[in-house]
């Protein structure tokens, strides 16, 4: 027998076997997302007809207990789940541990993170610096922050036009299981498997788009049909309080006033703004996708700034936030700004990824007063106390370096390099 020319052709078996074996897996990747105290879950990603593990968790100092996971498919995957039990303090799968802050010091806020492929755009998933969303997940990572938000938009595969650009992703395109782990599951598999999340319902997760996978993966349990909005999450954090409020669906252009359509937002933002008020914690940050005191740039015709959301501001002029909302954190757009007056500091963070939104030179001379937007470059921001209590974010690149730090808390919230 001829030992070499087997051993050949069991080569070629075994690269032929990898060449098909795609590498953005994410069997047996556990992950926590907070909502409020009775709806925080833990998901453990299982192969399609694999077990679910057992989940360890404790309450503070006292004695580990077993939660048993539900199995649900979705497509080519397991997904395990379970809902935490109010006071959770950790949760452990596989000997992997997940830490639930009681009042984080370290926070780190970003989205937007997808790669765009739709119809004629292409956003080149493969190169690191068109999409270097895997990047700024290795950055973040090093961190070592106590909570992730993600503002929305994670998934931005859903169609592709050119047949010799798109055959490397023919797999990865639409709103299934397998676009969800390549967009999203994979890259940020460091900080899902690490540190708990927020997370915030996107424009590109409504019905018509990804909600399915949303739903699935990163919503509390119990959403069997996709509605109009979530309901709104309340995370409490000591005497802070996170209020996830989904506006995902909201259209950016003006409703009318009086029409169905507007009364159902007003009554969503009327609860919202109730239960703020009728809550004990004295200081509240806001967590929504579209933003209420956004400028985008106009992609089709002169050079303008274009307000974002009008209609959240409509909302918020007839039924003012309580006092005690110090911030709001968005995405939508993709750049990051910062906007302060007589409201909440109004950050958006929408940088994590996707194709980013540019502001020429004709466009930033039309910004208005109260508005500071940063040169657009990809990243995240991380929110810090300094020696005085108050919060500073610090906005760095898809590589970890600081590029501005920003004074939240100061007058006109200034933004100056560091």
């Amino acid at each position: 027998m001829n030992f070499g020319k087997v051993g050949s052709v069991l080569g070629i078996l075994v690269i032929a076997a990898c060449a098909h074996k795609p590498m953005d897996r994410v069997e047996g990747l556990t992950y926590v997302g907070l909502a409020d105290g009775n709806t925080s879950f833990v998901r453990t990603i299982a192969p399609k007809n694999g077990k679910c593990p057992e989940v360890k968790i404790s309450k503070g100092s006292a004695e580990e207990t077993t939660l048993q996971m539900t199995a649900n498919k979705f497509e080519s995957a397991t997904v395990c789940e379970a809902t935490l039990p109010e006071g959770t303090a950790s949760v452990s799968v596989a000997g992997k541990q997940i830490q639930i802050p009681k009042a984080p010091k370290r926070i780190v806020v970003f989205g937007d993170t997808g790669c765009r492929l739709k119809g004629d755009y292409f956003q080149e998933c493969n190169d690191p610096n068109q999409w270097p969303f895997k990047r700024i997940a290795k950055a973040i990572e090093l961190e070592k922050a106590d909570l992730i938000v993600h503002v929305g938009d994670y998934h931005y595969r859903e169609s592709c036009k050119d047949p010799v650009k798109c055959a490397p992703y023919k797999d990865t395109l639409g709103y299934g299981y397998r676009p969800w782990e390549a967009d999203f599951l994979h890259p940020a598999a460091p900080l899902l498997q690490t540190t708990p999340f927020l997370f915030v319902r996107g424009n590109h997760e409504d019905c018509q788009r990804a909600h399915e996978g949303f739903s699935r993966l990163l919503t509390p349990l119990g959403e069997s049909s996709c509605p109009k909005f979530q309901d709104t999450r309340y995370t409490n954090f000591g005497n802070i309080l996170v209020v996830n409020f989904d506006n995902a669906t909201l259209s950016d252009q003006g409703l009318d006033p009086k029409g169905t359509e507007m009364n159902q937002w007003r009554e969503h933002y009327r609860k919202m703004v109730a239960q703020i008020k009728s809550r004990p914690e004295s200081e509240v940050w806001i967590v929504l996708h579209r933003p209420i005191w956004g400028l985008s740039p106009n992609w089709n015709g002169p050079a303008a700034v274009l307000p974002v959301n009008l209609n959240m501001q409509l909302l918020v002029k007839e039924m003012p936030l309580p006092k005690k909302v110090k911030f709001v954190f968005a995405g939508h757009i993709h750049n990051t700004q910062v906007s302060t007056g007589k409201r909440p500091v109004h950050v958006v963070v929408g940088e994590g990824g996707t194709a980013l939104d540019y502001y020429d030179e004709a466009t930033r001379k039309l910004i208005p007063a109260g508005f500071t937007v940063l040169p657009s470059t990809h990243g995240y921001m991380v929110l810090e106390q300094n020696s005085d209590g108050k919060w500073v974010g610090v906005v760095k690149d898809d590589q970890g370096k600081a590029s501005f730090k920003c004074s939240l808390e100061q007058a006109n919230a200034p933004c100056a390099v560091p």
